[in-house]
């Protein structure tokens, strides 16, 4: 062996010594050495071939593999050692004392498995009973351990792998025990059974035709009198699901996504209002620009918005004939603008044919709750009406005093006018309606303790609820139901119930489509807003709260179908409430 020589730091040269024992061992299995590589190097070809032949390796892997499974008990994951004890411990032993004698006797786990659920299947389900049946089912094979789902369909802890049938049967029993049969429904099966055995019997008698036991449908059919019997008997069923009562202590209520955040308005939210068939919400303001939003609760996309040059929009209503997409918005102007939305064409609409002098401004605008008519409040006590369609002037009527809200029926039938003194006129609106008919007053009545008076609403079927609001915050509430019919002034009806929880000027009222709610608000100071059930009359203590963000409230809108309501305030956003009873 050759000697190394090398520099210390004195520059003089020694000799290295040898590797020892040890150093020669730790390099070799750090860097290898040269007979393993070339002993590598011959097997290169056949490196990736597993003969046989190859006894030791082999052997080593039977050993491993036996190692394994003699080892499962270690693998097993924790979850797999449990299953969900429901309680019902006798039907769990005897599905497993069935599935054990099925697995001996035939011979493989998994077609042990198969037939158990096979047979749970046959004793829950029979196939005749299914409206359809498909026949693959029969080939799949579920695994109840690959997920924490199908883990609560095993019925014993050897429940690995069930057929498709058996995991449909075990589906619909799950589904049952969460939401178990309605009482009517079994009810309502035996009456159609009692009365398919009497039509069957009487068929029977006519046809001289036997039916044997297997056709079990052919006596659940409907017949056309049971199928007359079940309509007549189930329409208390359809009304009381047309109308859900509401809690009048408490709402539910939640927060959505706000209806404009992608659009926020430049001034104050002036008119809201939602389509009469599709979910979309107008907002407009001051800022001359009408915009609408596809409302979902959540992204409410921004669609388009229509700009009116020179007009400060103060009123504006999508029109309740859904077939005619078109809005109508007015302002401080001699004109109303009249825009459809199919075409995108504004129009508009001044036509009052020489009682220009009587209505010098639109801006007090409402459409009828049909869209037959729409409503203005003139000067010097008048008030007029225009046709919904067309935009003629119809007819003007004249009270005392100052005219200061009206509304119109649910039906259309008549229109109450009320002045800032409280004294309320209802005008008909059926018949011919022209300038030279004369104006029927179906009623005239003053409002108790009436004393600037701001705001009227109608509400509810029939229009049984009206509530008239005061600059004072104070709210009083009329039953209709309860009112004689007569036109005498003398009639002073008395309110069932005086809401006094606001004590600033009411510029907002509003009753929810089937007339259970009441929203009242006033703009001149923040967060005065509340709900009102009706018909007992109780505020709402529970919402809004101290720290419900609504602002200084401009304008709210309920939903036709009364899921939503939103609320506009002065900072030009709209905030959307969904209310969980509907």
């Amino acid at each position: 062996m050759t000697s190394i020589l090398i520099k210390n730091r004195k520059g003089e040269m020694v000799e290295v010594p040898p590797k020892d024992e040890e150093e020669l061992m730790l390099e070799k299995l750090v860097f290898g050495d040269i007979e393993g590589l070339q002993n590598s190097l011959k097997r290169v070809d056949n490196i990736f071939d597993f003969d046989d032949d190859d006894a030791e390796g082999g052997e080593e892997v039977i050993e491993d593999e036996e190692d394994s499974d003699s080892g499962d008990d270690d693998l097993v994951q924790d979850e797999d050692l449990f299953y969900i004890d429901d309680g019902e411990e006798k039907d769990v032993e005897d599905d497993g004392d069935e599935d054990m004698e099925d697995g001996e006797t035939s011979g493989e786990g998994g077609d042990s498995e198969d037939e158990g659920d096979h047979d749970d299947y046959d004793d829950d389900e029979d196939d005749d009973e299914m409206a359809w049946v498909d026949s693959d089912d029969e080939k799949l094979n579920i695994s109840l351990i690959a997920s924490d789902r199908l883990k609560k369909l095993r019925r014993h802890p050897d429940d690995v792998c069930i057929s498709g049938k058996a995991y449909t049967t075990r589906l619909r029993s799950q589904f049952e025990k969460i939401y178990p049969r309605p009482e009517w429904v079994n009810k309502f099966e035996q009456q159609l059974k009692e009365a398919g055995d009497s039509d069957d019997e009487d068929r029977d008698d006519d046809n001289d035709v036997d039916m044997d036991q297997d056709d079990e449908s052919l006596k659940k059919q409907m017949t056309p009198a049971t199928l007359s019997k079940f309509l007549s008997t189930t329409h208390q069923f359809l009304a009381s699901k047309q109308l859900k009562l509401i809690s009048p202590t408490r709402i539910s209520i939640t927060r959505l996504k706000d209806a404009n955040y992608q659009k926020i308005s430049k001034s104050a939210i002036q008119a809201l209002s939602f389509h009469p068939t599709h979910s979309i919400l107008l907002t407009a303001g001051f800022d001359k620009t009408i915009r609408l939003y596809q409302i979902d609760g959540k992204t409410n996309n921004y669609m388009t918005s229509y700009f009116l040059k020179n007009c400060p929009i103060m009123a504006c209503q999508f029109s309740p004939q859904p077939e005619q997409n078109l809005v109508y918005a007015a302002g401080r102007r001699k004109y109303m603008n009249k825009i459809n939305l199919n075409t995108g064409e504004v129009e508009k609409i001044s036509r009052m044919y020489g009682h220009e002098q009587v209505q010098k401004s639109f801006e007090s605008m409402k459409l009828s709750p049909g869209g037959k008519f729409i409503g203005m409040i003139g000067n010097s006590g008048w008030f007029n009406l225009v046709n919904g369609t067309t935009g003629q002037w119809i007819k003007g009527f004249k009270i005392e005093g100052t005219v200061v809200d009206f509304d119109f029926a649910q039906d259309e039938s008549f229109v109450v006018v009320i002045n800032s003194a409280g004294e309320v006129w209802e005008f008909e609106l059926t018949g011919k309606l022209t300038s030279k008919s004369e104006n029927k007053v179906l009623r005239k009545w003053a409002d108790d303790g009436g004393v600037g008076i701001t705001r009227v609403k109608l509400g509810g079927r029939n229009s049984r609820w009206m509530a008239i609001g005061s600059n004072n915050g104070i709210v009083n509430l009329y039953d209709r139901s309860t009112f004689k019919d007569t036109a005498e002034s003398t009639l002073n009806p008395k309110p069932f119930k005086t809401v006094e929880n606001l004590v600033t000027s009411i510029s907002s009222l509003l009753f929810n489509p089937d007339g259970q709610l009441l929203a009242i608000a006033s703009r001149a100071k923040r967060d005065a807003f509340k709900l009102v059930h009706m018909p007992s009359g109780s505020v709402y203590s529970n919402w809004p709260t101290s720290g419900t963000p609504l602002g200084k409230v401009t304008s709210i809108v309920f939903s036709p179908n009364n899921e939503m309501l939103a609320v506009g305030n002065e900072a030009g956003k709209v905030t959307l409430w969904r209310l969980n009873h509907y």
